[in-house]
């Protein structure tokens, strides 16, 4: 079973297969060369690689309430939210990339002032983060993209 971009996954859901194809590269118990890949059951964690201490995304504090938008666009980029190049505070393109999406739905928690961005025939300078919770990457994407309404802003 292989995962394709935006489909919903669950716990202990076969995402793809890695390896040479081969049988002589396989591990014992994986015929064919081939290696599962799943997501573990039970709960996820995640490390941050600047502190051991989990940190808080934009929109933590409109958690309960997240706001369906669509993000319309071949290749949309999803950029992170973190430390580097002033991520936290000023959403850009030299935010590191986190990712791709072609239209698609997702959950945005809040919107923040940016970089400003043209394309699609539109500019905006606001950016909507997108909830990691949801089937899409959890972070920033320039509005040109985003449509939909409510977003609140960031705090």
């Amino acid at each position: 079973m292989k995962c394709k971009l935006g489909a919903g996954i669950a716990a202990g859901m076969a995402l793809g297969l890695l390896g040479a194809g081969t049988a002589a590269a396989a591990p014992a118990g994986y015929p064919g060369g081939h290696v599962a890949v799943a997501i573990p059951a039970g709960p996820a964690s995640a490390t941050s690689t600047e502190s051991s201490t989990p940190e808080a995304v934009p929109g933590q504090e409109h958690a309960a309430r997240t706001v369906t938008v669509s993000v319309r666009g071949t290749g949309v980029a999803v950029r992170a939210y973190e430390a580097a190049n002033n991520c936290r505070n000023y959403p850009s393109s030299r935010c590191r990339l986190l990712g791709r999406v072609t239209n698609v739905k997702a959950q945005a928690t809040c919107r923040k002032k940016g970089q400003k961005v043209t394309a699609a025939g539109a500019t905006s300078v606001w950016w909507t983060f997108l909830d990691p919770k949801g089937a899409v990457h959890g972070g920033w994407v320039s509005n040109v993209y985003v449509h939909g309404g409510g977003v609140p802003k960031c705090a």
